[in-house]
């Protein structure tokens, strides 16, 4: 029993230790692997994190150096090199955005293409090649890899699962569930399916556009509001006394705080003035 014990413990340090390790190396890794897929999201999918990072650093000491030029002051020169480093992300970030809304739109007219071909006796994967070649231009390449992965694998539900995970978006989500159930079970209502779903999806669409509309006034508020402090304290930064009164320690401070406030109140009315994001079946993965 006295050998037991210390074997025991020592067991159960080592368990604590193992799990501790493992999740310091998998929590890496799996954040990698989100920021790869919200590069892939934005048109990046050849853009290694890290190179994105360092590009990233680099456009921000570039625009901190043109400041501390231009103005002269330093406090406004950090300022200006974290602004000018977060740009890219904020371009890439409403660069998805707007890559989604694009899809989202196109979804209607390549469900409809979809249909049409399937109405006409075509196979799914041929039904795939047709919007490949004549659907709507955003999801042409989608469907193409689709098409060219099922001639590889010959998984036709793996390619459209894939091809789910690479679009992550609702929309694509219902589509690619109801043509993998069909392909599943069969069944001779495909083509009636999916007309209505386009139907439903196109009303939803047209719905969601009236009320972002109505709410756009919201991010122009948000938009003018977040720069016009900015303005003025390049205004003010302009003349010799201010750029001294932002190179001090308290200035650094009243700029970085002036800075966390602008970015917090711009980011809560974009919020307030957004739809929320309909919840996806497989599972955002490009969030």
């Amino acid at each position: 029993m006295s050998a037991l014990l210390p074997f025991v413990l020592a067991l159960g340090v080592f368990l604590v230790f193992d799990g501790c390790t493992r999740a310091r190396r998998t929590e890496p890794r799996v954040r990698n692997d989100r920021f790869a897929a919200w590069l892939a999201a934005g048109g990046l999918a050849q853009v290694r994190p890290l190179q994105f990072v360092a590009a990233s650093v680099g456009i921000g000491i570039a625009g901190g150096a043109v400041a501390l030029v231009v103005i002269g002051s330093s406090g406004v020169a950090v300022v200006a090199t974290l602004a000018t480093a977060a740009a890219p992300f904020a371009y890439y970030r409403a660069r998805s955005r707007s890559l989604r809304a694009q899809r989202r739109r196109a979804w209607p007219d390549a469900i409809e293409l979809l249909a049409g071909a399937v109405r006409t006796g075509d196979t799914l994967p041929a039904a795939f090649a047709v919007v490949g070649d004549r659907g709507p231009a955003v999801l042409r390449p989608e469907f193409r890899a689709v098409v060219s992965d099922h001639r590889v694998t010959g998984d036709l539900v793996g390619a459209l699962e894939r091809m789910g995970a690479r679009v992550a978006d609702p929309i694509a989500d219902r589509v690619v569930q109801t043509l993998v159930l069909a392909h599943r079970v069969g069944g001779r209502e495909l083509g009636r399916v999916l007309r209505t779903l386009s139907a439903f999806v196109r009303e939803d669409i047209a719905t969601r556009r009236e009320i972002e509309a109505r709410q756009s006034w919201t991010v122009v508020a948000a938009r003018v509001a977040a720069a016009a402090p900015w303005l003025v304290l390049v205004l003010v930064a302009s003349r010799p006394q201010g750029a001294r009164a932002f190179d001090s320690a308290t200035g650094i401070v009243v700029l970085l705080g002036g800075a966390l406030v602008t970015l917090v109140g711009y980011r809560l009315m974009v919020r307030i003035g957004r739809l929320p994001d309909e919840a996806r079946v497989l599972g955002d993965a490009a969030a």
